[in-house]
């Protein structure tokens, strides 16, 4: 009976092996297999090991600076003993698997693992989540950039929430080592007073920060860190996107702002989540976890594959839309998840694709997602629990 109770996720593995396994043979046939962003961890973390500074220079395509920190060139290490395109294949396979797993522990913590839903079968949702952000995944396996580790980091994190802290904060720690500017998703963690946890990522980041010493002086650790910096301000220059809060006050109110229209956002955001608090709302830690880190790619200029981060938030909005059985709120979500899922010159064409990228549909449909997930939460009737709760 149990074997039957997973057979849906074997399936929706095996598809998915098969997708990326035929996505990588056809980019091989095809000379395309490039992996860039990969390129520029393999190439830094092999100059590192040999003594040379990884963040003075850039690896591959001219915006391919090193934009790390400097304890993360120990992640790579492994990479360094290895050829490229062995390199290039275990990290799409760890890509795979981080992907998969994180996709199985959200479905089975959002839509199975509670008395409330054990009764009901979503199996369906598997492949609904797969479609909405197919355009990111193979965005993601073309780069071979990390958001896939990203996103099991944070899952992984919630996973153990409830369970063991400490697990949840070496998790998170390695998520906002690999990416610092995603130290705002744990803003609800200070709103929600989970100071044990606040303070064991504060500890098990300082384990990290301070590795590096045993092998190195502090006035080389220091200066690394500082040339970091350097490196991250020059890729924010070529940095070019249409998604961005940023862009999209540039573009549609003509205000040019680097910051403006994005902290102007965050502290509505952050004010309605104190306000929801205060009322004791349908709103869960849970919840505003995974809103900000649905935030994070529009409030920052980053790659359009970021936007996969936006996954967890989707799932607990299409619960909540599960449970509603609204057809005027499922046509909004409709018209939302088409903007966020179809991004992409190659089904819409190369004028229409081009007007789609140019026009930040992505970032509008993203911040539209996040509006209504709050809309939703706020017009519900009855909270629905997850294994997470």
């Amino acid at each position: 009976m149990a074997e039957r109770k997973y057979l849906g996720y074997y399936i929706f593995g095996l598809f998915l092996l098969i997708f990326t396994t035929l996505m990588v043979v056809v980019e091989i046939k095809n000379g395309r297999f490039w992996t860039n962003d990969l390129k520029v961890y393999y190439e830094a973390s092999i100059d590192y090991f040999k003594g040379n500074n990884p963040f003075l220079k850039r690896y591959g395509l001219s915006s391919g600076f090193f934009k790390y920190p400097p304890p993360t060139l120990y992640f790579f290490w492994i990479y360094t003993k290895l050829n490229y395109f062995t390199v290039q294949i275990i990290h799409i396979t760890l890509s795979f698997l981080a992907f998969l797993v994180s996709l199985i522990l959200m479905h089975k913590a959002i839509f199975i693992e509670n008395k409330e839903n054990s009764n009901k079968i979503y199996s369906g949702i598997l492949w609904l989540a797969f479609v909405f952000v197919a355009i990111h995944l193979v965005r993601e396996f073309h780069l071979g950039n990390i958001n896939l580790f990203l996103l099991f980091f944070f899952v992984n994190g919630l996973i153990w929430l409830n369970r063991n802290e400490k697990l949840t904060a070496l998790s998170w720690t390695l998520l906002v080592l690999l990416k610092p500017f995603l130290i705002i998703v744990f803003l609800p963690l200070l709103f929600y007073k989970k100071w044990k946890l606040i303070l064991q990522l504060i500890a098990v980041s300082a384990f990290f920060m301070l590795l590096p010493l045993v092998l190195m002086e502090w006035t080389n650790y220091i200066d690394l860190w500082r040339y970091w910096l350097i490196a991250v301000l020059k890729h924010g220059e070529y940095q070019v996107t249409f998604d961005s809060l940023s862009a999209l006050s540039e573009n549609y109110l003509r205000i040019k702002s680097e910051w403006g229209l994005s902290l102007f956002f965050g502290l509505i955001f952050l004010s309605i989540m104190f306000w929801t608090i205060f009322k004791k709302l349908t709103f869960s830690l849970l919840d505003w976890l995974c809103f900000f880190l649905a935030f994070s790619p529009t409030f920052f200029k980053t790659d359009t594959q970021h936007f996969i981060l936006s996954l967890p938030l989707i799932l607990l909005l299409l619960k909540e839309l599960i449970n509603q059985e609204s057809w005027l709120r499922w046509s909004i979500f409709v018209m939302l998840i088409i903007g966020f899922s179809l991004n992409s010159n190659d089904l819409l064409g190369k004028n229409l694709g081009k007007w789609v990228t140019q026009s930040g549909l992505l970032g509008i449909s993203n911040i539209g997602l996040m509006v209504f997930f709050i809309f939703q939460k706020i017009t519900t009737k009855k909270d629905f629990k997850t294994s997470l709760n």
